[in-house]
């Protein structure tokens, strides 16, 4: 299952509690089928494996609890929201390995001053730690190991985190962050009546061939964009003015825009609002250098270590997956769920049995 599948599930759940009676008993169905994959496993089963070493549904369990705390998240996220935070034990076990293999270590004393620090944040805020524990279901020895991880981690990245590393990665990704804005069209199509994953195939299928017409010249895009389009941008053949990489458009339609140069026609974008055929017509490039995003650069620096170091560890640390839960495919990255939930979904969404 694809990220561009996944899309698909989001967008028929989402458009369909907005639509008729018909459509919101499908939503409910695929609903009920995608929490039924998300519900918990008995405590204690093994998920995965790292070599010899069981990664358990308790681990993924107390992660999630985390991570999401009070917010509320779709239930059709489920499956990958599990997916990920499986993905991330095992990174954050990998790099254990990494870390023990460079014997880098901490004192128990200074695991005690950040669990000091913490403890007093907390009392400030009108919390205590004990409260924080049993909200998240961490036990005291639990917490304890998680902080000493992250001191044993901080100390490695000390080495990686130099202004040097810092600006190779401005320098890399140096729109994501200096404020350069793209000027974007688009084509928006939606799906019509009764909805179904085959119908979402269909405007892909729509949005590829109006693509081809305009690649072809048959057509220009403002055209296209007045002709077939059902976004308000329509009336001014597609145009919605510059936008910045990050908080204003969906992720996936951004992330696509700024992969444009100039002139250039996406393929297909899928997001919770249909299939977008994107247009970039002007780049107005930012000004800020790598010391004036010095806070926004570092923590995609930590990632980009994170993942770097778990991946270099994967390699002489294979790991099996046992298929109680959803996972993610290490080939592709895709959402992978066993045959029978597969089926229900597939069921639920209206995919044809193979």
């Amino acid at each position: 299952m694809n990220r561009c599948w996944i899309v698909m599930v989001l967008f028929v759940a989402s458009f369909a509690c907005a639509k008729n009676a018909q459509a919101q008993n499908a939503a409910e169905i695929l609903i009920a089928e995608l929490r039924a994959i998300g519900q918990q496993k008995p405590p204690g089963t093994v998920v995965a494996k790292i070599g010899d070493e069981p990664v358990t549904v308790d681990e993924v369990n107390r992660l999630m609890k985390v991570a999401i705390r009070d917010t509320k998240v779709a239930d059709a996220a489920m499956p990958m929201i599990i997916a990920k935070a499986l993905d991330q034990v095992i990174k954050k076990k990998l790099i254990t390995k990494f870390l023990d293999s460079k014997k880098i270590v901490v004192s128990p004393a200074d695991v005690d001053n950040l669990i000091n620090r913490k403890g007093e944040a907390m009392a400030k805020a009108g919390s205590s730690l004990a409260e924080y524990l049993a909200q998240n279901g961490l036990t005291e020895k639990a917490f304890r190991e998680d902080q000493e991880w992250q001191l044993r981690w901080e100390k490695a990245l000390g080495a990686y985190l130099t202004e040097e590393n810092l600006q190779k990665y401005f320098d890399a990704h140096r729109q994501d962050f200096d404020g350069t804005e793209v000027r974007v069209s688009q084509i928006l199509l939606r799906p019509n009546g009764a909805f179904s994953v085959d119908k979402m195939k269909a405007i892909i299928e729509r949005a590829k061939t109006i693509r081809d017409s305009i690649i072809g010249e048959l057509t220009t895009f403002p055209e296209a964009a007045k002709k077939y389009s059902e976004a308000p941008s329509r009336a001014q053949g597609g145009d919605i003015g510059f936008i910045p990489r990050h908080g204003l458009m969906d992720e996936d339609f951004a992330a696509a825009a700024f992969a444009l140069q100039p002139g250039q026609i996406s393929e297909p974008v899928l997001t919770r609002y249909g299939a977008h055929l994107i247009q970039v017509t002007e780049v107005r490039p930012g000004k800020k250098t790598a010391r004036d995003v010095r806070k926004e650069i570092e923590p995609a620096v930590r990632k980009e270590g994170f993942e770097r170091v778990a991946a270099q560890m994967l390699k002489t640390n294979p790991v099996e997956y046992t298929g109680a839960i959803p996972y993610l495919s290490p080939e592709t990255g895709d959402l992978v769920l066993d045959e029978a939930d597969q089926k229900k979904v597939d069921a639920a969404i209206g995919v044809a049995p193979k």
